[in-house]
């Protein structure tokens, strides 16, 4: 996975060359993908979507999806911006009359030749390295243009509490880490109780949310990494690697060596 310094802004290269079909994907930051190469197949509430090259999909923060990707003669190849909670409140202090004006929340879309062009200086300025503050702007930029082209809708919908949101974060940041409520709720400067309450409020659990940073974490490095699985394993907080591969199939349908073997 090819990764900023900056957290406010991350980056990588899903590829596939055969079929990947995954359940309860959990997208944990506001995510845009570009498909290059091949399709993705999104079901959602008993519906399905479908992203094709010169496609892009639009996901907001804390939704969850089974999807599939499936190669065509090139194979897969998805480029994938994650998004920080910063940079979306940015573009919505900044343009607040063009954001509430957005009526479509469709997560799939075509990309105009405009937003086509800012995707392509923004995702090639980060494999450069440029600087946190320029690349927050062309960020800006291109989130400008998806909502001028009247598409974003759907990323700017508040799905989370900021309690859930701050979790979320804090796991993803270090998800080997072996965190209990207790120590969460230190960070969160609250009781665990009151940890436990809100978040139960907000039909979720310290548990859940645990567990599906760490899997989707691993997802992610299995699909964009060569390292061992024993190894994901360990660096997503799992110590068996039995266990992971257990609960990984459990949560996304398909065991992680499956996964792997379906990789470019």
């Amino acid at each position: 996975m090819s990764q900023l310094t900056s957290r406010s802004i991350q980056q990588c290269v899903v590829q596939a060359k055969t079929t990947q079909s995954l359940r309860k994907v959990g997208f944990l930051q506001f995510t845009l993908m570009r498909v290059r190469h091949g399709a993705k197949h999104i079901y959602l509430n008993e519906q399905t979507q479908i992203a094709r090259s010169g496609d892009i999909v639009i996901v907001p923060a804390g939704m969850e999806m089974s999807l599939s990707n499936q190669p065509d003669a090139h194979g897969y190849v998805c480029e994938v911006l994650q998004l920080d909670p910063k940079v979306m409140q940015a573009c919505r202090s900044a343009y607040p009359e063009a954001v509430q004006a957005l009526q479509s929340t469709a997560l799939c879309a075509k990309l105009t030749p405009v937003i086509a062009q800012l995707w392509d200086e923004l995702f090639t300025a980060s494999q450069k390295g440029e600087v946190t503050e320029l690349l927050e702007h062309r960020a800006l930029g291109l989130l400008l243009g998806l909502v001028l082209a009247g598409l974003g809708g759907a990323l700017f919908i508040d799905r989370h509490s900021p309690v859930v949101t701050r979790v979320q974060q804090l796991v993803l940041f270090q998800p080997g880490k072996e965190w209990t409520v207790e120590e969460m709720a230190q960070h969160l400067q609250m009781g665990p109780s009151t940890l436990r309450r809100q978040l139960g409020q907000e039909g979720s659990s310290f548990r859940k949310i645990l567990e599906q940073v760490r899997l989707n974490t691993a997802l992610g490095m299995i699909q964009t990494s060569k390292q061992p699985i024993g190894q994901i394993a360990s660096q997503c907080g799992y110590a068996s690697a039995s266990r992971f591969s257990s609960r990984f199939y459990q949560y996304f349908g398909v065991k992680p060596l499956q996964l792997r073997a379906s990789v470019m």
